[in-house]
């Protein structure tokens, strides 16, 4: 098990939601207070948190990936780079079966917690609710047992996220003791 490159996964995670968080967040805010809108019901904060954060963010996470450096900006700070197993750049539909799968947890949250709240008794929704945060534990779990390589969402769409280092501008695949 390697901790340290499952930790540097978790890194690049977070340095892109915060990032997108910041740049998402003010860009609706401003949205919001230019078109005098205010999402008022459970359904319309859903709906907005849709438009605002779930589309931008499927669309960064999916397009970041596929891209020839395969990376988001999150995973280019920590020098990591997703492949299709065994090696090969991802293909857009690939990609969005990973970000669909990886961001699931998410989407469960936000349905639950905004969309289905007037539409379901509480006990559903917690239920949804335990469902997203169970299947967060177990992505982490997963993520741990494979040393940092792969997550369910990786496991399922066959990627893998490695290590990637520079020579002479050249970039080249590092097995960072995780294969």
């Amino acid at each position: 098990m390697n901790l340290r490159f499952s930790l540097k996964r978790v890194g690049a995670y977070v340095v892109d939601i915060l990032l997108l968080f910041v740049i998402l967040a003010s860009a609706a805010t401003v949205v919001e207070q230019s078109l005098r809108i205010s999402p008022q019901t459970p359904r319309q904060v859903w709906l907005a948190t849709v438009l605002s954060f779930s589309i931008p963010v499927w669309l960064y996470f999916t397009l970041a990936d596929h891209s020839r450096s395969g990376a988001t900006i999150g995973k280019k700070v920590f020098r990591l780079r997703v492949l299709r197993v065994p090696g090969s750049r991802l293909s857009l539909p690939r990609s969005f079966a990973r970000t669909a799968l990886k961001l699931l947890p998410w989407e469960l949250a936000h349905l639950f917690g905004f969309a289905l709240a007037a539409e379901v008794g509480a006990g559903v929704q917690a239920a949804g609710l335990i469902v997203a945060n169970a299947l967060v534990v177990i992505y982490l779990a997963v993520l741990l047992a494979t040393g940092g390589r792969q997550s369910v969402h990786d496991l399922l769409v066959h990627t893998e996220v490695v290590s990637m280092v520079t020579l002479s501008g050249a970039t080249t695949r590092v097995n960072d003791g995780t294969a």
